[in-house]
């Protein structure tokens, strides 16, 4: 009886740590570089999906998007012409964020850059968009929100980056 009180006491036990090692181990803190790349890579993925409430959660309601000419766009024009490019279920696309930078950090405000490769996938043929983002995030109501995102130049450094491995 002892004995698997010990082993019952020992499973517990590793369990409570692996439980630990778990919840440490699943998202980046939100205010670190990992953070808000993630952002873009479910931005991206939201986009393929049509998933508009990711962009209504994610936005501000003062949210400015400049399109390919600069001209500004409020919120929801914003996410219909994002969402219009996919065009519904039947459509199949990748993506890819390369070069992921945090340009600026500090408390409330992160501006980050990176370049966005898109691409659709069908008959036998691919064809990819690559465009630089800049991406400003503020804190509202105490959570991370796009604010403004526009395509700009690309940096003159291409491969400096802050994450690891990059």
């Amino acid at each position: 009886m002892l004995g698997a009180m010990k082993s019952q006491l020992v499973a517990m036990a590793l369990l409570l740590s692996f439980g630990q090692w778990a919840s440490a181990q699943c998202a980046p803190a939100p205010d670190s570089a990992y953070f808000f790349r993630n952002l873009a890579e479910e931005r991206a993925e939201a986009k393929l999906n049509l998933n508009r409430g990711f962009y209504e959660d994610l936005l501000s309601k003062d949210f400015a998007g400049k399109d390919k000419a600069g001209k500004a766009s409020p919120k929801q024009d914003f996410i219909d012409r994002e969402l219009a490019e996919n065009r519904g279920a039947s459509h199949k696309g990748f993506y890819a964020v390369r070069d992921f930078r945090l340009v600026e950090h500090r408390k409330g405000l992160a501006i980050t850059s990176y370049l966005l490769v898109e691409g659709d996938i069908g008959e036998g043929k691919s064809n990819a968009r690559e465009t630089w983002q800049r991406e400003t995030f503020e804190v509202l109501d105490g959570k991370w929100l796009l604010v403004s995102i526009e395509n700009v130049e690309p940096p003159a450094n291409q491969h400096a980056s802050n994450l690891p491995g990059e």
